[in-house]
């Protein structure tokens, strides 16, 4: 009974529905000829297999290997070590996944970006890509409240809430207010407080060769 517990208990472990859904390929005959195996031989088996066999010829031809593998039983050196790794490959996972995958994802990090944004490759952290001597930092008209600066004209300002003007710089023989305020060379403007905004802004054109202080 307890036998059959264990074995209603043991199962396949799953890291992901890719593996039930993924079928693995093999190989059962070569034309009219079965291989004698039962369960078929993986191509990702055949295809190691080919792969070991390239690097021993590749390591046969070099200067320090070439003795070594020289020393070794031609179907040992081109049959049994490329059929072992092969089998051993077959049988090892790295994070659930095949070899060649996890060799693969490691030479894509190893010659990769190493910063990302956003998965986007970016300059690494501390680098220098354009240099920074001076940087202004200024707001505009979308803020919601009033910034203090000058405007020189020609331009035009834009005042969405209710505010005070006075201005200065006007000829000191010109006595009329609306004379003084045509000829005035500065303009004061400072929000009044508890000001709510008004529904349509109120623009104001600056000449030439005058400006607006916003206190």
């Amino acid at each position: 009974m307890s036998q059959e517990r264990k074995s209603e208990g043991a199962g396949i472990r799953i890291r992901g529905y890719r593996r039930v859904f993924r079928i693995e390929r093999r190989l059962f005959r070569f034309d009219r000829w079965r291989i004698p195996y039962p369960h078929g031989v993986p191509l990702r088996g055949i295809g190691y297999f080919v792969a070991i066999e390239f690097c021993v010829l590749v390591a046969a031809r070099l200067p320090g290997m070439a003795l070594l593998v020289g020393a070794l039983h031609p179907a040992v050196a081109h049959l049994g070590i490329p059929l072992g790794v092969a089998v051993l490959l077959m049988q090892v996972r790295i994070d659930g996944r095949p070899p060649h995958r996890a060799l693969a994802s490691l030479v894509r990090f190893w010659f990769g970006p190493k910063s990302l944004a956003g998965l986007t490759p970016c300059p690494d952290e501390g680098s220098e890509v354009v240099p920074v001597v001076d940087l202004a930092v200024a707001f505009d008209s979308r803020e919601s409240f009033v910034v203090r600066g000058r405007v020189r004209g020609p331009a035009r300002v834009m005042f969405r809430y209710p505010s005070t003007c006075r201005f200065s710089g006007a000829p000191p023989w010109i006595r009329e207010r609306e004379g003084r305020k045509a000829r005035a060379r500065r303009f004061h403007v400072r929000r009044r407080k508890g000001g709510r905004p008004m529904l349509q802004g109120k623009v104001i054109r600056v000449p030439r060769h005058r400006e607006v202080v916003i206190e």
